[in-house]
């Protein structure tokens, strides 16, 4: 299957998901704050829990993308969701077992690998997604599984009606694809463009980064309101390269003001903008902004020649890691 097909499945996969059953649910009526571990594109779906918690008034949710979890960050009212795509991902399995040695709360989301056994040894509540796919292009579908074993423990950050209602945003693929084409006319000659977000889309951001980087193997930046006008602004004054930059809009007045501010700003530096208007919910934004920017990142790697299935520098990584397994922190 190619990496458009994979996109091109987002909705069938997520709907998928939704009818998957929870092994080993364990109910909790006392969980304040959610750790989720998690790398790449795995992690992300912890960037994105993060911004959907940002409206619950009941828990709060953490990332940890690291080999060890903070000695202070778990205590009796934590869930701690494990996520690998793979279920092989060296740090979120040594993260894994280090929750585990503080407390017994601990869900997986894996299509299998050792995470996935490390759940079924400890009777984890735990549910797997359909492998074969690369772990960036299975974003909607680990989101879902994440959400669904959340609220199966328990753990309500969305209810399910809000989750098919945004889930069925994914089904306008002929929009999608026309809203990538224009994202892709503006990127196609750009070197290393800058995303910019609110706080709010900080996870939309990098997810865009991210599939640039991983599917266009193209460098990205990421700059952040309101704290971009305390630092990022500034560097525009002295700079002679002034590459594109992509802004993602907000669902909040205040925050497109700010955005639009800061168009401004750009373009009287003689920086080309682009304006990616989403609509919808917080959830359904995230979801057809990355279906949009995933779509663009393809084509993108199609016009240079690029396989964006293919990630070298990653592998090579991964191998080094085997070296170095026997030193991690237990």
């Amino acid at each position: 299957m190619s990496m458009l097909d994979m996109y091109l499945r987002w909705y069938e996969y997520s709907i998928e998901m939704l009818k998957k059953e929870v092994i080993n649910i364990k109910r909790y009526t006392d969980i304040k704050k959610v750790v989720v571990l998690g790398m790449g594109g795995s992690g992300i779906v912890g960037d994105v829990l993060s911004a959907l918690s940002i409206d619950n008034q009941m828990v709060s949710v953490n990332v940890v993308k690291d080999f060890y979890i903070p000695e202070n960050i778990i205590d009796e009212k934590t869930f701690v969701l494990s996520i690998s795509y793979s279920g092989n991902t060296l740090e979120t399995i040594n993260a894994t077992r280090i929750a585990l040695t503080k407390t017994d709360k601990v869900g997986v989301v894996a299509s299998g690998g050792e995470l996935l056994k490390i759940a079924k040894d400890n009777s984890l509540p735990y549910i797997t997604v359909v492998g074969g796919l690369a772990p960036r292009a299975a974003f909607p579908m680990m989101l879902t599984a994440s959400l669904k074993l959340l609220s199966s423990c328990g753990i309500q950050l969305l209810e399910e009606g809000d989750i098919v209602k945004a889930l069925n945003i994914l089904n306008n693929i002929d929009e999608a694809q026309r809203d990538s084409d224009k994202l892709f006319e503006f990127l196609k000659n750009s070197k290393i463009p800058t995303i910019v977000a609110t706080t709010r889309y900080q996870a939309l951001a990098i997810r865009t980064k991210n599939e640039l980087n991983e599917n266009a193997k193209m460098l990205a930046r990421v700059e952040i309101a309101p704290e971009l006008f305390h630092n990022d602004i500034v560097g525009w004054e002295g700079t002679q390269i002034k590459d594109k930059t992509l802004i993602i809009n907000s669902d909040i007045d205040y925050e497109n003001e700010l955005l639009e501010f800061y168009e401004n700003y750009l373009k009287e530096n003689g920086v080309e903008t682009y304006r990616l208007q989403l609509r919808g919910s917080l959830l359904e934004r995230y979801l057809y902004g990355s279906l949009v920017v995933g779509l663009t990142s393809i084509k993108l790697a199609n016009i240079r020649g690029i396989d964006p299935l293919q990630t070298k520098s990653i592998a090579m990584y991964k191998d080094m890691l085997k070296k170095i397994s026997s030193n991690l922190h237990r």
